[in-house]
């Protein structure tokens, strides 16, 4: 599991538009590995655009997944930690 979490931040490192948000974000995960953008935002006291956008920056670097296919109310997870979790 922990080989899985350092791989992925250091996926979250490399891309320079990477910011405090999605830091946070990213080290809150295996604590709430699924979640909806508007969770993110009252966790960290922050806007929905911003936590909006740390969410999406995690799913294009594939270390999170939209698991309801809505364009609403839609819900991530961890899917490679729950797997991990699962076996």
């Amino acid at each position: 599991m922990a080989s899985l979490i350092t791989a992925d931040r250091k996926r979250l490192l490399a891309p320079p538009k990477a910011g405090p948000i999605s830091y946070r974000l990213f080290e809150l995960l295996p604590m709430m590995p699924r979640f909806s953008v508007e969770h993110v935002r009252q966790r960290l006291e922050t806007t929905f655009p911003t936590a909006n956008a740390a969410v999406n920056l995690l799913e294009d670097l594939g270390i999170l997944a939209e698991l309801t296919g809505q364009k609403k109310n839609r819900v991530y997870s961890y899917q490679a930690y729950v797997e991990l979790l699962s076996r």
